[in-house]
């Protein structure tokens, strides 16, 4: 894979969904970004809402990895999110769990500051693409976040104690959307160059190894036991029961705090 390069960012006030407008052409290095959209896209078919100007969604689109690297690509865009938050002027602390959310230190409790989604694609020439986009909660207050497992920058910014902090001021998404875009860019190359390198940072982060989980399957079903490593291809490894199982994806309840 060639070395990432951006086209500049396609910013919208609104717009249905980054990740359905950056398949409508889905060419490499592609952005597209809003502050709000009127029907975000969640995982398994779910949608994704917040007040307008409270949050922002970046999707980008990126040449597929090697089909062994393919299932690393919303973990490293939930790793390049994670990185870019605790490398901003606005800091807050942050784990990751797998497969697609960003969990920020809101007082006691690590919640979902960002959700991660990809669909596969194919460019205009035929060649195989990833439209992947993360959705970043900026400044929802409490009580218009839509359920008490979220959580916002402004939010986490009230440190440990649960205070109140002012809303992002101007330019903070803005940077935010810079700086992730490096990370992802940076990321992905080391991740076709050095996928080791890439794996050991994504799991030194990972708040769901070693934690108690249940994990809902996507035919039905559930698995409970420890997760104990994320494999080479992304895939979580549980152990319970007496055996080892391997989960390619599913939904994930940490049964207990991981951290």
């Amino acid at each position: 894979m060639d070395p990432l390069s951006w086209d500049a960012p396609e910013w919208h006030a609104s717009i249905d969904s980054t990740n359905l407008e950056a398949l409508r052409e889905p060419r490499p290095g592609r952005v597209v970004v809003a502050d709000h959209q009127s029907a975000g896209l969640g995982r398994r078919g779910r949608s994704w809402t917040a007040p307008p100007d409270s949050s922002v969604a970046v999707s980008v689109v990126l040449p597929a990895p090697g089909p062994a690297l393919l299932g690393w690509v919303p973990l490293v865009t939930g790793l390049a999110v994670s990185q870019a938050l605790s490398r901003s002027r606005y800091a807050v602390p942050t784990v990751l769990k797998w497969p697609n959310d960003v969990l920020a230190r809101d007082g006691q409790e690590w919640l979902k500051i960002c959700g991660v989604l990809a669909h596969a694609a194919v460019d205009g020439g035929g060649a195989p693409v990833v439209v992947v986009g993360a959705g970043l909660n900026i400044d929802q207050t409490r009580e218009e976040l839509p359920v008490p497992t979220a959580t916002s920058w402004r939010l986490a910014r009230g440190g440990p104690d649960g205070k109140v902090a002012a809303p992002l001021p101007d330019g903070a998404r803005e940077q935010f959307v810079t700086d992730y875009l490096d990370r992802l860019a940076d990321l992905m190359g080391t991740l076709v160059r050095d996928p080791g390198t890439v794996r050991t940072a994504y799991r030194d982060h990972c708040s769901t190894i070693g934690a108690p989980v249940q994990v809902h399957l996507p035919e039905g079903g559930l698995r409970t036991g420890a997760a104990v490593d994320v494999d080479e291809t992304g895939a979580l490894v549980v152990e319970g029961d007496g055996r080892r199982t391997v989960h390619l994806a599913g939904d994930v309840v940490h049964v207990r705090p991981a951290v």
